[in-house]
């Protein structure tokens, strides 16, 4: 992934998340993904630009603009709610179906950020002989440790099997 194209999934969160007709509100997002554009030409590349973006005011701009929206704009999301509303005033529910829709958005832009450093850090990892043999001995522990569980819930299973026969 390159830097334009993780700017242009954040700023697309706002839209695919929200029905955004204020236009001050559009000022503002332009505005600001402006500058953070401005800031992404700074950066060496994506992982950078990431790791930097991470600490920076313009992340907190971002997270503050996207509570303003969810505050503002009609959601298109349906917001993940287990508490009965009846218990709660509506300023609660707007501010928890909110705080809902902005995790969501966030993590739907965020996601395939999250794989492609995944991959990044993998790969470079993988680039050494010494990490390729950690990489492949942390496999090889990860089924060890796999088949021993099966191997603990198989005998379990036997004993219980034991067990209900002397019961009958």
């Amino acid at each position: 992934m390159d830097i334009k194209t993780a700017i242009e999934g954040r700023k697309s969160a706002f839209f695919s998340a929200y029905d955004i007709t204020d236009k001050d509100i559009k000022a503002k997002i332009d505005d600001l993904f402006a500058r953070i554009t401005e800031f992404g030409k700074t950066c060496k590349d994506y992982t950078d630009f990431e790791t930097q973006f991470a600490t920076s005011p313009l992340n907190q701009e971002y997270i503050s603009l996207f509570t303003e929206v969810a505050t503002t704009s009609k959601s298109k999301l349906q917001p993940v709610d287990d508490t009965p509303k009846d218990t709660r005033s509506d300023a609660e529910i707007l501010a928890a179906e909110a705080v809902d829709d902005a995790r969501f958005a966030v993590k739907e832009a965020t996601s395939p950020l999250r794989h492609e450093a995944y991959e990044a850090s993998t790969k470079a990892l993988r680039s050494t002989k010494v990490g390729d043999a950690l990489f492949n001995i942390n496999n090889h522990i990860e089924t060890v440790v796999g088949v021993r569980k099966n191997l603990k819930d198989l005998k379990e299973a036997k004993e219980q099997r034991k067990q209900a026969k002397k019961d009958e």
